[in-house]
């Protein structure tokens, strides 16, 4: 069975281990590879929203953050940012 990924709602990363916000509403302390967000840190800890975040890794041209894990040879930053903000503009 193949285990079900989660998409980051900061930049569109989809192979997120864990959902960011359990049904209870707790982060997943995962740590986005795409754009560093760590969920039930960065929001909860430090009082960054969504939005802040997403801004700032805009504006620091949207560089693959991780260190440990290599970015896909498919992942494009501007394809995956267009999957939230299309959500956003909902």
């Amino acid at each position: 069975m193949k285990a079900k990924s989660h998409s980051c709602p900061i930049c569109g990363y989809a192979k997120l281990k864990e959902a960011p916000r359990s049904k209870s509403g707790g982060g997943s302390f995962e740590i986005c590879p795409a754009c560093g967000f760590q969920f039930g840190v960065s929001d909860d800890d430090d009082g960054i929203s969504d939005e802040e975040w997403r801004e700032d890794w805009i504006e620091r041209g949207m560089e693959w953050t991780s260190k440990g894990i290599p970015a896909p040879k498919t992942w494009k930053a501007e394809t995956s940012l267009a999957k939230v903000t299309k959500k956003a503009a909902k």
